[in-house]
C-alpha cells in the first residue's frame, strides 16, 4: 500500500468504533508546546467526554525516563486504572508492544490528541492510516513546540487521509442526539 493515501474521510464517529488514543503529553515537554494551558484543557475535555461516553482511552509515553511521565493534571484524570505504554519509537505503532495491543482492540476508528503533532502524532497518524483504520486528529486537542511544525503537521495529516476535527464536534458528534442519556453531563463538560 502506498504510504500517500487519501483515505474515506467520509464518515461519522461511531460509538462501538471509536478509541481515543492520548500521546505522549508529558512533564518535561509539554510546558514547552504552543498554547499548552488551552490544549491541555481540551485534551482533558476529550478524556472526560470518552469516559463519560464509556469508550476506550489508550495512553503512551516517549521515553519517560528523559521526558518525564504524563502530566500530574492528566494522569490524575486518567485515574488508577489507566495504563501507560511506554516507547521509544516515534510512532505508536512502532513499537511491536504498543502495536498489538492497538490492532488486537476491536476498533476502526481512533481519535488522537496529544504531543508533538508534527512527531509522533503525525507517525502515529499515518500508520494507523496505513492499517486501514479511520483516523481523526483533534486540532485543539494537539501540539508542537513551534507553530509552523504544527500547521506544517496538520496538513500533512490531512493530505494522508487524516480527519481533522476538534473536540467538541467529536463529542457532539459521538453522542449523536440531545436525548442521549449522557448529553447533559457532555454539555456540562463542553461548557
Amino acid at each position: 500500500m502506498a504510504l500517500w493515501h487519501k483515505g474515506n474521510m467520509n464518515y461519522k464517529l461511531d460509538r462501538t468504533q471509536s478509541a481515543l488514543l492520548v500521546i505522549d503529553v508529558q512533564e518535561k515537554l509539554f510546558p514547552l508546546v504552543e498554547s499548552s494551558c488551552h490544549v491541555m484543557m481540551k485534551i482533558q475535555q476529550a478524556v472526560r467526554g470518552f469516559q463519560i461516553l464509556k469508550l476506550p482511552i489508550f495512553a503512551s509515553e516517549q521515553y519517560p525516563k528523559g521526558l518525564g511521565h504524563t502530566v500530574g493534571s492528566l494522569k490524575g484524570i486518567l485515574g488508577d486504572d489507566q495504563s501507560f505504554f511506554c516507547k521509544t519509537a516515534f510512532s505508536c505503532l512502532d513499537d511491536q508492544i504498543i502495536k498489538q495491543e492497538i490492532l488486537r482492540m476491536p476498533v476502526q476508528q481512533w481519535v488522537l490528541v496529544g504531543i508533538e503533532a508534527h512527531v509522533c502524532v503525525l507517525q502515529t497518524a499515518k500508520d494507523l492510516l496505513m492499517e486501514g483504520k479511520q483516523i481523526t486528529v483533534l486540532n485543539d486537542a494537539i501540539s508542537s513546540r513551534s507553530i509552523y511544525d504544527f500547521s506544517t503537521a496538520i496538513a500533512e495529516m490531512r493530505d494522508c487521509g487524516a480527519r481533522i476535527s476538534s473536540t467538541e464536534t467529536v463529542l457532539f458528534e459521538l453522542l449523536r442526539h440531545a436525548q442521549s442519556s449522557e448529553f447533559k453531563e457532555i454539555s456540562q463538560l463542553i461548557k
